[in-house]
């Protein structure tokens, strides 16, 4: 396993301190998941200084498109510019602060225009024009530009990080977009076929920590245990991202498979999952953004090939298990932990590993909350 070696003043809980080692470690000690000092840290030192998804090129696939967005509790828009490039800037006029853009579209002029004083700006971020300031003493139009954020794309998909002294996402997911490439080449090229929002009342590692292992699916997901295999074929660990490869079974009535078709899934800091769930061409790409301290906003979108992909049956039955079943299925467990996570009965668990790193291992749980706690102890750096 890869982990980092920083040495860090690990948590105790009721059941002892966390260690570097998830075959002996215990859990998180429950605060981690309902104390709002600890959310607090968590938005300065993960949310506002990771590379955080936030869409597709597909998304803006024609200049003057663009898409807005929350990351880190901060407004963000992309867009796609004149000149072909892709860029994101802060939400917000420099004049006095108003939100420019809502939602996502096309501009209709050559510019972005703020619906409060009409500051115009070109797509590039520059300020073209601000009525009435012709005769401002020492205004400078050069000196209120948008300001931007840092971008990253891997495999079509967009990233943002807020923090102006990010590392490269080159450098901090170096390998990730490849690996994605590696088992659907075609991806930057497909469109979304559907996008689905939920309001989870869980902290959003409660829902990461779910999607981090298989262990449930026997218990939890009686209909994906009959299209999932309970063995892993392939698993990779960077320090940033996860894979895991797995293969399925025969399916059900309406997503018959090919008994071996693969499954996949990545897993990415701090909060992106992703699923290619066999029997068609498709990404489910789930990113688990905080709304406060037991709750989460939940986006999903599915990407998949351009096309008719509403007709395509097999396309149809991996939606419907995912939006009907699958994630339903999820909520409940997630809401039901919290609750637990709340309660006076409960502390520390213990991950349930194994040295094979079989299927049912808990071990990313672990590789995601060594990662909290290195994050959090930069406060003190």
């Amino acid at each position: 396993m890869n982990r980092h070696t920083r040495p860090l003043e690990l948590p105790q809980g009721e059941r002892g301190r966390f260690t570097l080692d998830p075959m002996t470690s215990p859990t998180l000690p429950s605060r981690y998941y309902t104390d709002e000092a600890i959310y607090r840290a968590e938005m300065r030192q993960i949310h506002r200084k990771s590379w955080c998804y936030v869409g597709h090129v597909c998304d803006v696939a024609e200049p003057g498109m663009y898409f807005t967005d929350v990351v880190g509790e901060q407004p963000m828009l992309v867009v796609k510019g004149h000149d072909g490039e892709i860029r994101a800037f802060f939400n917000v006029c420099q004049h006095r602060g108003h939100e420019l853009l809502q939602g996502r579209g096309q501009l209709k002029t050559k510019g972005i225009s703020c619906p409060y004083h009409a500051w115009l700006y070109r797509l590039d971020g520059a300020l073209a024009a601000a009525p009435m300031t012709e005769h401002l003493k020492s205004f400078d139009k050069s000196q209120y530009a948008l300001k931007p954020i840092a971008i990253g794309i891997a495999a079509g998909l967009i990233f943002v990080n807020l923090d102006p002294k990010a590392a490269p996402f080159s450098e901090e997911m170096g390998g990730f977009g490849e690996n994605i490439e590696a088992f659907l080449p075609e991806v930057a090229s497909w469109v979304v076929a559907e996008r689905l929002q939920y309001d989870i009342k869980a902290n959003w590692k409660v829902v990461v920590d779910n999607f981090s292992e298989a262990y449930h699916i026997p218990i939890a997901h009686p209909q994906l245990s009959r299209v999932l295999e309970q063995e892993m074929m392939e698993f990779v660990e960077r320090p940033r991202w996860t894979f895991n490869r797995f293969k399925s079974k025969e399916g059900f009535p309406g997503l018959e498979l090919t008994p071996g078709s693969p499954y996949y899934a990545w897993q990415a800091w701090p909060h992106l999952c992703m699923l290619s769930l066999p029997g068609s061409d498709n990404l489910v790409v789930l990113r688990m953004a905080p709304d406060g301290v037991t709750k989460c906003a939940e986006r999903v979108d599915i990407y998949t090939p351009a096309g008719d992909a509403t007709k395509d049956p097999k396309m149809l039955a991996v939606r419907d298990l995912f939006m009907h079943m699958f994630n339903i299925e999820d909520i409940s467990i997630v809401e039901s932990v919290q609750r637990g996570l709340q309660s006076m009965g409960f502390d520390q668990g213990r991950y349930v590993c194994d040295e094979g790193n079989s299927w049912f291992s808990e071990i990313q749980l672990h590789w995601l909350h060594w990662q909290v706690l290195e994050a959090l102890a930069g406060e003190d750096a």
